[in-house]
């Protein structure tokens, strides 16, 4: 077992840092010029060389690459140029206070709404109400999220007046969680017919094995053989599709961010962007894949310590 762990945090390691020297060389050679939008158009030569030196802009890219990887290695991810004075860090923090736990709570209610659907369904393969069901996860994966956002914002805040309709008091304030329930929700209700066609499909296969074959003969009620033989077996998969979206959530929120006016991740990355600020938009890359990165390997952990043929050499 110790084995296993060592080679997936081994190999977690190795792609955190592929993908750090991936953001980089790639925001390195996108069209633009950060220091020439510092200072405007109108500016003198001199004063615009003088802002490429204060950005590093006049050093070739594999030097500003060397050097910046060995501060991230220190946690020091620079100074962001459209916030001046502010650590990159000091922003992402701020950011990922909204982001982190918006993501957590569309994949738990993802993972239980579309657990519940997906068992509902399993249960009454080739029925109507299997059909329906399906029909309408089908239609829950093409709905698109700026479009679900608006709708529960005119339904729950214009007309039933029930949930706050944009931005994020802070978690200082009282009822900040209600400022979260109508992006979580918009964010998990894709996820949720996703959740519900996977369950269902892995029940179907399981339902036809001998083990519950040998079950129902048995006589043991249908919903202790649903519960108990199939569905505990079915964990292993859901499992590692639940670190999965989790970590596509955490990186994917930008849309409904937007949306609801949130200051998460999303609106750090689409404003350093817009500005050409590097080392924010390299913290925010950087974050989001070695976040994707980390879930995606303790849920892969967590699945080895579930089947043990996985941790086999």
């Amino acid at each position: 077992m110790l084995r296993f762990l060592l080679i997936r945090t081994a190999a977690m390691v190795a792609t955190g840092l592929v993908v750090a020297m991936a953001a980089f060389i790639g925001l390195t050679v996108i069209p633009g010029d950060a220091a020439r939008l510092m200072v405007g158009p109108e500016a003198t030569p001199e004063r615009y060389e003088a802002a490429r030196r204060a950005l590093g802009l006049d050093r070739p890219w594999h030097a500003r690459l060397a050097d910046w990887l060995g501060r991230a290695l220190r946690g020091d991810l620079g100074t962001s140029w459209r916030y001046p004075g502010w650590p990159v860090a000091a922003l992402l923090g701020q950011g990922l206070q909204v982001t982190f736990p918006l993501a957590l709570l569309a994949t738990l209610l993802a993972f239980l709404l579309g657990g519940l659907l997906g068992v509902a369904s399993a249960a009454r393969l080739g029925q109507p109400q299997d059909l329906l069901l399906s029909g309408l996860a089908q239609l829950g994966l093409a709905l698109p999220e700026f479009w679900l956002g608006i709708l529960f914002l005119l339904v729950f805040s214009v007309r039933l007046q029930l949930l706050p309709a944009t931005g994020f008091p802070g978690w200082e304030a009282e009822r900040a969680w209600a400022h979260l329930l109508l992006p979580g929700l918009t964010l998990a209700l894709p996820r949720v017919a996703y959740f519900a066609r996977l369950t269902r499909a892995v029940l179907a296969d399981l339902l036809a094995l001998e083990f519950v074959r040998t079950a129902r003969a048995k006589g043991l009620p249908e919903g202790r053989v649903l519960f108990w033989h199939a569905l505990r077996n079915a964990l292993l998969p859901l499992t590692a599709a639940l670190g999965l979206t989790f970590g596509r959530l955490l990186g994917g929120a930008l849309v409904v961010e937007r949306v609801f006016s949130l200051p998460g991740l999303g609106k750090y990355a689409l404003e350093a962007a817009l500005g050409r600020d590097l080392p924010l938009l390299l913290g925010v890359a950087v974050l989001v894949a070695a976040a994707v990165t980390a879930v995606s390997t303790a849920a892969e952990i967590l699945y080895g310590f579930l089947d043990p043929r996985i941790r086999a050499p």
